[in-house]
């Protein structure tokens, strides 16, 4: 009866406190672990950029050529649209406030704001 409580026992210890162990037993083949892990999280981040980089700037030119705010007054539900639209200008209003406070801009920021300025014919004053 006590090997079966034991090995009852065993089966409850928790991962964490089983990679623990696995540290303490085996403490390079954990170093190599975590760095690989390490390393390959820098290399998906990279190419995570350079995805975006690709990706982001064609479909903005895509996104520039499309005008979604057409035809909405012809439609059925013209007044409901259109007040959808002022609540998407007010909230691209507050998006652009957030860029102009922010200090340092990433090429996807720049993208977002140029999308959002020709979307909704947004004038620059400077």
């Amino acid at each position: 009866m006590e090997k079966s409580q034991k090995i009852i026992s065993n089966d409850r210890i928790s991962l964490w406190k089983r990679a623990e162990h696995f540290a303490e037993k085996y403490p390079q083949r954990t170093f190599y672990i975590m760095f690989g892990l390490i390393f390959f999280s820098v290399l998906f981040s990279i190419g995570n950029l350079i995805y975006v980089q690709k990706v982001s700037v064609p479909q903005y030119e895509k996104m520039k050529k499309q005008n979604i705010l057409t035809d909405a007054t012809a439609s059925f539900g013209a007044g409901v649209r259109e007040t959808e639209k002022i609540m998407d200008i007010r909230q691209a209003l507050k998006e652009l406030d957030y860029y102009r406070r922010k200090t340092v801009l990433s090429a996807s920021d720049s993208v977002r704001i140029k999308y959002l300025l020709d979307k909704y014919q947004i004038k620059n004053k400077r």
